[in-house]
């Protein structure tokens, strides 16, 4: 085994861990990411929910015609 083999062997297991250690690093941060849209959507939907139930809030429904006109209140 000659000292170039060695060399080789050295420098792909260097290469390799830091593929690993950048993929880990991308994978949590991609995870994160996931996570904060979530919140962001649920935020957004449980807005939407209470801006729903204002009084000056006006339902829409889809007509036979297919026109949206304003729904029966609850």
């Amino acid at each position: 085994m000659g000292i170039s083999t060695l060399v080789l062997i050295v420098t792909g297991l260097l290469i390799g861990l830091g593929l690993r250690t950048i993929i880990k690093d991308w994978r949590k941060k991609f995870e994160e990411d996931d996570k904060l849209a979530e919140a962001r959507k649920k935020a957004q939907q449980a807005r939407n929910r209470e801006e729903a139930k204002r009084p000056d809030v006006v339902t829409l429904e889809r007509g036979e015609d297919g026109v949206y006109r304003p729904g029966k209140r609850d």
